[in-house]
């Protein structure tokens, strides 16, 4: 890959990021996207949301013009992964403007889901360890589609207090974008690499404490990008970027809305209805600052993504050592947040 021309395209990328989130900011009041706390919220004060638009919108046009400027052809799994994830964004920018009933914002995952899995790519077998693959057969299109469609949630979940989902954005697309790279999948790295330095120039206005909120039509974008990619470049054990590292690599994400989930079904808890439950949030209500806790999982990240790259990009070590050294932090994590409830009472909320 040229290196001034990625650099430029990167940074061309954060640099629009950061004026188009300038320039919602100023206009969240006129454009009806301010989020009003309430009961469930972990704000306290009216900010504009929906800044994650920008990086959408930021994303999309530098791959696109980078794609032509190189005259690269984009494979047709690509397109079709943009092409749903912009619909998923058009749709949460609805959303985060009108709020729009559940099954309405349920069925368009489900839709797009289905024309990434039909049209693009599905799981078809999991590399695991030394040429062994775990074959999936018809099983592979249904936990396909449960796979975008409940990565595409569980990142809106996740996208509860300042920087969060931000960070984990940087971090998943970075680690994602060098396997891809030392894989030789150039255009996917150049599109992993636009969304971490995107979703910076987001941050620098989103970092605690945030002068603007990403939205559904940020968190609902990159859930469903990442998902989306996992299937087209690592939905069988040929893939440039396996399958099981974009596991490891949402690992924090997928581990606190799994214990959260498990926890609410086990307690008779309505497991769907908005809740205030997951471990940042438990965090959070404490008495952790939002800059603690995102650091506390920025630290998860990093550890994962080192894992994943030293082992998917250089072959270090086996999946049978990768999977339980990578999610070591996720059980730190877990152990922290029941000691700080142990030590300091949790208003109710």
């Amino acid at each position: 890959m040229n290196i001034p021309f990625l650099a430029a395209s990167t940074a061309g990328s954060g640099i629009l990021t950061w004026f188009g989130v300038w320039i919602l900011r100023n206009h969240a009041t006129q454009l009806g996207l301010i989020d009003i706390p309430n009961e469930r919220s972990s704000h306290t004060r009216p900010t504009p949301r929906a800044g994650g638009a920008a990086f959408v919108v930021s994303t999309i046009a530098v791959f696109l013009a980078g794609a032509a400027i190189s005259h690269q052809a984009l494979a047709l799994g690509i397109q079709i992964v943009l092409t749903c994830a912009m619909f998923i964004a058009i749709v949460s920018l609805a959303d985060d403007r009108w709020r729009l009933p559940s099954r309405v914002r349920f069925a368009a995952h489900l839709i797009a889901a289905c024309v990434v899995v039909f049209g693009a790519a599905s799981l078809v077998d999991v590399e695991w360890q030394d040429g062994m693959v775990l074959l999936l057969g018809p099983l592979g299109i249904p936990a396909s589609i449960l796979w975008v469609v409940g990565a595409t949630n569980i990142y809106n979940f996740m996208d509860g207090i300042d920087g969060l989902a931000g960070v984990q954005a940087v971090v998943t697309a970075t680690a994602a974008a060098w396997i891809a790279m030392v894989r030789g999948d150039d255009m996917v790295a150049l599109l992993l690499l636009i969304v971490a330095v995107s979703v910076l120039g987001f941050l620098a206005h989103n970092w605690p404490p945030a002068k603007i909120f990403m939205g559904d039509v940020g968190s609902a974008f990159l859930g469903f990008t990442f998902a989306g990619l996992s299937l087209v470049v690592g939905g069988t054990s040929r893939g440039t970027v396996p399958f099981l590292a974009w596991v490891l690599l949402l690992s924090p994400f997928l581990f606190d809305s799994s214990v959260t989930l498990t926890r609410r079904v086990l307690r008779g808890e309505r497991w769907h209805e908005a809740h205030r439950e997951h471990i940042y949030q438990r965090l959070v209500r404490a008495g952790w600052s939002h800059r603690t806790v995102t650091l506390v999982y920025l630290a998860a990240d990093l550890f994962a993504a080192s894992v994943v790259i030293a082992h998917f990009a250089y072959g270090i070590g086996s999946p049978l050592i990768a999977v339980p050294v990578a999610t070591l932090p996720l059980a730190a994590i877990a152990g922290i947040v029941r000691h700080v409830e142990a030590s300091r009472p949790v208003t109710a909320g």
